[in-house]
């Protein structure tokens, strides 16, 4: 009798545990870790290999404008964007002349901060250029 009503109350424990819907879900962070002590030490007038040494390699370079690095850094939680969080160097002749910080964007669509205009076409330069 002892026997069988200790294997009732086991079995009534472990259901009870397996039936608990609260299960402890992690942030997901994904993209670039925007650590601001990294970013505090990010300054105008750094080089490329600089910037890319304290932050690592950007989520994307425009092809058309690679003057311009977008850092993303997105949290998702339980299958959810909850944030996007970009961090936008601007270049000029191969040094840092603009740092911006912004938050938001279409959570589907993270590319939507890429500028598509092309650069400028160099002094001197033929009316083919770049092809």
């Amino acid at each position: 009798m002892r026997l069988i009503s200790i294997h009732i109350l086991v079995t009534a424990i472990v259901l009870a545990g397996c039936s608990f819907s609260g299960v402890h879900k992690n942030p997901v962070i994904q993209g670039n870790q925007l650590i601001p002590e990294r970013i505090e030490r990010l300054e105008v007038g750094m080089s490329r290999d600089q910037v890319q040494f304290l932050l690592g390699s950007p989520i994307t370079v425009n092809t058309f404008n690679p003057d311009r690095w977008i850092y993303l850094e997105r949290v998702d939680f339980d299958g959810e964007v909850q944030q996007n969080t970009y961090l936008i160097v601007n270049f000029k002749s191969d040094q840092v002349s603009e740092i911006r910080r912004e938050s938001g964007g279409s959570p589907s669509d993270p590319l939507s901060k890429i500028d598509t205009t092309p650069p400028d076409r160099p002094d001197g330069a033929p009316w083919w250029w770049p092809f």
